[in-house]
């Protein structure tokens, strides 16, 4: 591997409400919500997969409420979208998770007993309140937090502590303190400039441009993603980068029909 590259995976995707994702008016509005993973090929660490989606189980394993309200309408479980590009989780050498939640987290179980379901990287902060949650709610399940499916003995975790951790001179992961307790945001230089994952802080470029807060029970308060917001956007200013958002259709849809991205 002589460059650092990127793929967007596609993993299905959810309709459902627009007010669930953005804050707006329009009580009628709905929305379609693509489910991703980004796939990296790097010049030093190898092949590293962001997030892993839904779970393919998903009509057994999430709740009543989160199936009502996050209705999946398409689903491509994570060993499709890797056997898409000839590869298996066997070929992953490093697994990143974004947060815990069920579509990001909902594929790891295929993960255990790899060498890259051994040292996951999460957020440390994100880690300890999702444990917690997932022991202390009834049946496991608080919100979007479902312990099956990241509570499993062939995995292991590598916290990501607050101040975040670079991986590489071109990939480095920083932790968000909204949508969660702490998510895992990732910056990757390609040939074209550097590129920000912000996951779920801001689910699209709509939200982002006109700064506009998460709909549905997510952050504690707005302050949360006002200041988030503030932050990234100095980000992409100091890096001269592209933001790539959580649950953009449009986004994820044009950034997939290019294939590897370098």
């Amino acid at each position: 591997m002589k460059k650092t590259r990127v793929r967007i995976l596609d993993l299905g995707n959810m309709t459902f409400s627009k007010k669930e994702l953005v804050r707006t008016p329009d009580e009628a509005a709905m929305i379609v919500s693509p489910a991703q993973a980004v796939l990296i090929e790097h010049h030093e660490l190898g092949r590293i997969l962001y997030d892993t989606g839904n779970d393919e189980a998903w009509e057994a394993t999430y709740s009543d409420d989160m199936k009502a309200t996050y209705p999946i309408t398409k689903l491509v479980g994570i060993e499709e979208a890797l056997a898409k590009e000839g590869l298996t989780v066997d070929d992953i050498d490093l697994l990143i998770l974004s947060h815990l939640h069920f579509d990001h987290a909902g594929g790891l179980r295929h993960f255990e007993g790899t060498r890259a379901g051994g040292q996951v990287m999460a957020s440390e902060t994100e880690l300890h309140d999702a444990l917690y949650k997932a022991y202390t709610a009834p049946g496991g399940i608080s919100g979007a937090y479902i312990r099956p499916l990241y509570c499993l003995p062939g995995i292991s975790f590598q916290p990501v502590p607050d101040e975040g951790m670079k991986l590489a001179d071109d990939l480095v992961l920083f932790v968000q303190k909204c949508h969660t307790a702490g998510l895992v945001g990732m910056r990757v230089k390609l040939d074209g400039g550097w590129v920000i994952f912000c996951s779920d802080t801001v689910y699209t470029r709509e939200a982002y441009e006109q700064q506009l807060p998460p709909g549905g029970a997510i952050n504690e308060t707005d302050d949360e993603f006002f200041e988030n917001l503030k932050l990234l956007k100095i980000m992409e200013q100091t890096y001269q980068a592209e933001v790539f958002f959580g649950h953009d259709i449009d986004q994820a849809t044009a950034w997939q029909a290019k294939g590897w991205i370098e």
